[in-house]
């Protein structure tokens, strides 16, 4: 029974320290998004949006000029895939990653929470059988 409770405390001490020492990890999205007047941005750079994964699932960064914010989307999918966007500056300094991070679970869609964008790029990237692809950078 104590080595239960040992585990239990070392593991929660390990996620404790990834929430310190990992912030860049967000769950949920930021307060002043809205999906308004959505779109795809096509022009990316470094890829394409959206992209088709060989297992025929699409990923997919949306975007909101109203909110200046984005997310993502994962579509044709099935449950227990997954979804999450990166941010980072144009320079290519301060990426965060793993973003809204999210899988389906029913349907053969989800959506990601809504990340501001304040003069970053983002891109969404997706998981299905072990393999992960994401759209270029917007």
């Amino acid at each position: 029974m104590g080595t239960r409770f040992r585990r239990l405390g070392y593991a929660l001490s390990v996620v404790a320290a990834a929430s310190v020492f990992c912030p860049a990890v967000s769950f949920a999205g930021d307060p002043d998004c809205s999906r308004e007047r959505a779109f795809t941005p096509f022009d990316t750079a470094d890829g394409d949006n959206p992209v088709t994964m060989q297992s025929g699932r699409v990923v997919e960064l949306r975007a909101s000029n109203e909110s200046k914010c984005a997310w993502g989307r994962i579509s044709a999918g099935t449950p227990g895939e997954e979804i999450w966007t990166d941010r980072k500056d144009p320079s290519g300094d301060g990426h965060e990653g793993f973003l809204g991070y999210t899988r389906i679970d029913s349907g053969s869609a989800k959506f990601t929470e809504a990340f501001k964008n304040d003069g970053r790029i983002m891109r969404a990237c997706g998981s299905s059988q072990g393999v992960i692809e994401c759209t270029g950078w917007f």
